[in-house]
């Protein structure tokens, strides 16, 4: 069974996400799903030491060290997860909470798309592999190759074949990964997107290539990738020549300990507490540029945040709970003329 509820659910724990998850390989959470192992209070092993690291991520693990030793901290943890997750509450760790557990790393992760390196995408090109769409090295490149497994897997999925990496494509991943579980052949159906039936097989005889190339030029902007995504934003809003692009979104609020309520431009949130305001980085997105975003309405760049770096924003929202109900999701982002 599918636990697409859970994962819809577990988005309601996104916007506490903590940078601390940036320091536990994906794999770890990854591997600890594929165990049968069911964790409970009283047991010492690595699966433990995992499970804390990614509730610590979420800030719902208090002690300032994972111990991989589960105790009654653990167990609340566990317990206000599942809260949030809306999933079975009973303080143990079983394939329900496992998937819960795994959905929400993914949903946390910065997206990707053409021009993103690391270790995230090995990750991604990992379950591209495993599925059968990217015969390629996991050299942790987004480049042609890998883009055209993402558009493909996205086709086969009837998701939108944009060929970025977010919370719709990791939905469609987990699926997948839940079916190979069941023992279920997975594999790619029809003809590779963008090819005729009659060019697929000269389509994946080129992608056994063992090296991308992130500098090979793609076919154009409204496809999103012949310029690095960074690259893109910046055309959109100098240049007008680009109108719309995808960034990942946060939400925050002004009625916070030690938070002033003034924004970096001026704007007194706690004085109008209906103002739409998002926060910007500012090499991307000049502040005062006037923004329509996808699920949030007509705001400006009016704000900035240390985390806010390259295409990622924070929308400012009145209370806690809208904030906590926004979570992190891909948006799109118009630039207003």
């Amino acid at each position: 069974m599918y636990y697409g509820s859970a994962i819809a659910k577990s988005a309601a724990i996104a916007a506490t996400f903590s940078s601390s998850f940036l320091f536990m390989p994906h794999d770890a959470a990854a591997q600890l799903i594929q165990s049968d192992r069911i964790l409970t209070n009283g047991m010492n092993s690595e699966e433990v030491l995992t499970l804390q690291r990614v509730l610590k991520a979420n800030k719902l693990y208090q002690p300032f060290r994972p111990t991989g030793h589960f105790g009654n901290a653990t167990e609340g943890a566990v317990r206000q997860f599942q809260k949030l997750s809306g999933i079975t509450i009973d303080g143990v760790v079983g394939q329900e909470t496992k998937k819960a557990l795994l959905a929400s790393v993914h949903r946390n992760m910065a997206q990707m798309q053409y021009g993103s390196t690391g270790e995230d995408v090995r990750y991604l090109q990992k379950y591209l592999d495993r599925f059968g769409y990217y015969k390629g090295a996991r050299d942790g490149i987004f480049g042609r190759m890998t883009r055209h497994a993402v558009l493909w897997l996205q086709q086969d999925t009837k998701i939108e074949r944009d060929g970025i990496v977010g919370p719709e494509t990791w939905g469609s991943i987990e699926k997948l990964s839940q079916q190979l579980a069941d023992g279920k052949h997975v594999k790619p159906t029809g003809a590779p997107p963008g090819r005729s039936a009659a060019a697929a097989g000269r389509g994946v005889r080129l992608l056994t290539k063992h090296t991308e190339r992130v500098s090979a030029p793609a076919p154009s902007v409204q496809q999103q990738h012949s310029v690095s995504a960074k690259r893109q934003a910046r055309q959109t809003v100098k240049h007008a020549s680009v109108k719309e692009f995808y960034v990942s979104s946060t939400a925050y609020t002004a009625n916070c300990s030690g938070c002033s309520g003034t924004t970096a431009t001026g704007i007194n949130l706690l004085q109008h507490p209906n103002a739409r305001v998002v926060a910007v980085d500012p090499s991307v997105i000049p502040l005062g540029t006037k923004l329509y975003v996808e699920g949030y309405g007509q705001a400006v760049a009016g704000d900035t945040g240390g985390a806010i770096k390259g295409l990622k924003i924070d929308v400012f929202l009145n209370n806690n709970q809208q904030a906590l109900q926004w979570g992190r999701r891909t948006v799109k982002v118009r630039v207003l003329e």
